[in-house]
């Protein structure tokens, strides 16, 4: 099970914003550990779910990893953002607009 199929960030996943404070952090992590314990919950992905919540709050308690995080969570933002004219709904674009040529040029 991956990430993406749960919440799209670590924040996203711990439940906190990402400008928490360590503190708003280390209280999130908490309460998803208790939550999704697999000794305590029953759900059949509660294992992996623990797993995640620890990635998370190992990157996201370290300044370093956190920092390293956080310019990759950017650059993957910016990727799906800037327009790539090999996709499909791209080529199939409509021009709406009629280019006129300057024959004396």
């Amino acid at each position: 099970m991956k990430l993406n199929e749960h919440k799209k960030t670590y924040y996203a996943l711990l439940g906190v914003t990402a400008r928490a404070s360590q503190e708003e952090i280390r209280s999130a992590y908490r309460k998803k550990a208790r939550e999704f314990h697999p000794d305590v919950c029953n759900r059949f992905d509660a294992d992996e779910m623990f797993k995640l919540i620890n990635k998370a709050y190992t990157t996201l308690k370290d300044q370093k990893k956190r920092q390293e995080y956080n310019e990759k969570l950017m650059e993957d933002i910016f990727q799906k953002q800037v327009v790539d004219p090999s996709k499909k709904h791209i080529k199939s674009f409509y021009y709406p607009f009629k280019v006129v040529e300057d024959d004396e040029g």
